[in-house]
């Protein structure tokens, strides 16, 4: 099936042929012209001087434009299909002019050097964020991206693609060492003794709750509930037993809590340190744990509700997605715009980050243009070998 590209190409081609032809024809006639004025001044050259001099115009004409005929053709094939010396000079030596241009804009046109020279003086980090700035350009980002979501989830959403993905997934996670990276992941938390800014946070956020009067309440409300008997010292003795009972017990809490916090060598924190040691040996060593861990996994795996959940979810997403995408006041749009031109203002006001956009992009060049510049001479020299001589000189 011919595409738009192609079928322009043949146009243009056919218009080319025709004016090819036109031009031929014009030359042509003008040179059969001049030879008709030659003959007929020759004829009458002795009855006038001036035939003479017309005569010797049409002469250098018609020899002129052989020459430029014999010298062009020449260079292509053998003019008349004669195998005289110095012609078909390109078919000849197709190789070596071939390797000569391309060599030619290899080292001249596409050095390193001077591509690199070029690359600074456009200041891409600049030329970047002045870009971003421009709200049609912003605009033209928003537009792209949010047309690449829409047809990615579209695309997601094809039968065969979700199984693909959903086994392709599943199997790699049944593979996967889940406890290993459990354990893995915690002893990267805990070293250094990472841990304990979180145990710090927990006592913290503990001791608050601890000293607010609703968990006073509870706790007395608690003992109260579950000891029968402080129910009924309190009814007829009036002593509140429950509400002290609960102070006193939060009055030990919050004490041990402060204990904790104030002492870096305290003994729960050791105990807290055993614990999650032991844990996290246990998720790398112990056969049983792992064995268990891997069972939860593969069981949250094949449960189809879970799977149900999931699918929900995406659906959900995906209607949301497509839903404000279609509308005129897009909001992913709009944060699309937002986070380009937030961007692009962020560039323009940190100079350190634009130096270092710069560099890097100088860094990265040389060896990019190393790599393809030769490619480019390649790219030439196949397009001359494939040029067909008969229909470059016609």
């Amino acid at each position: 099936m011919t595409t738009q590209s192609e079928a322009r190409l043949f146009m243009s081609s056919d218009v080319q042929d025709a004016k090819l032809r036109r031009i031929k024809g014009a030359a042509t006639s003008l040179l059969l012209l001049v030879a008709a004025v030659y003959v007929v001044a020759t004829m009458f050259e002795p009855q006038h001087r001036f035939f003479a001099y017309l005569a010797a115009t049409c002469e250098a004409a018609m020899i002129g434009a052989l020459a430029d005929w014999f010298a062009v053709v020449a260079l292509f094939r053998h003019p008349l299909n004669l195998p005289l010396p110095h012609t078909a000079i390109i078919p000849k030596n197709r190789t070596r002019i071939a390797e000569g241009i391309s060599q030619f804009i290899e080292e001249k046109f596409l050095s390193t050097a001077a591509i690199v020279e070029k690359i600074g003086e456009m200041n891409p980090a600049q030329t970047l964020s002045t870009w971003l700035l421009k709200p049609a350009n912003t605009e033209v980002i928003a537009d792209y991206l949010s047309r690449f979501f829409s047809y990615a989830l579209n695309a997601l959403d094809d039968r065969r693609v979700r199984h693909f993905l959903q086994q392709a997934l599943t199997a790699k996670l049944h593979q996967m060492d889940l406890a290993k990276g459990l354990g893995e992941l915690l002893g990267l938390l805990t070293e250094n003794n990472r841990h304990h800014a979180l145990l710090e946070q927990a006592l913290v956020s503990l001791d608050e709750v601890l000293a607010r009067p609703s968990t006073r309440e509870f706790v007395a409300a608690e003992i109260s509930k579950h000891l029968p008997v402080l129910q009924w010292l309190n009814k007829y003795f009036h002593v509140n037993l429950d509400e002290r009972a609960a102070l006193k017990l939060l009055d030990i809490a919050t004490g041990k809590i402060a204990e904790v916090r104030e002492d870096k060598d305290h003994e729960l924190r050791k105990r807290f340190d055993a614990v999650v040691a032991e844990f996290i040996r246990k998720l790398k060593e112990d056969e049983a744990v792992r064995a268990r861990i891997h069972q939860l996994r593969n069981e949250l795996l094949e449960n189809p509700t879970v799977a149900d959940y999931v699918e929900g979810l995406w659906n959900g997403m995906k209607a949301w997605i497509n839903a404000d995408l279609a509308a005129e006041g897009s909001l992913v749009r709009r944060n699309l715009r937002e986070m380009a031109r937030s961007l692009g203002a962020r560039l323009e006001a940190d100079a350190s980050i634009k130096e270092w956009i710069n560099e890097q992009v100088l860094e990265a060049a040389p060896p990019y243009v190393e790599k393809h510049r030769s490619a480019v001479g390649r790219f030439i020299e196949r397009q001359i070998h494939d040029w067909n001589e008969e229909t470059l000189v016609r």
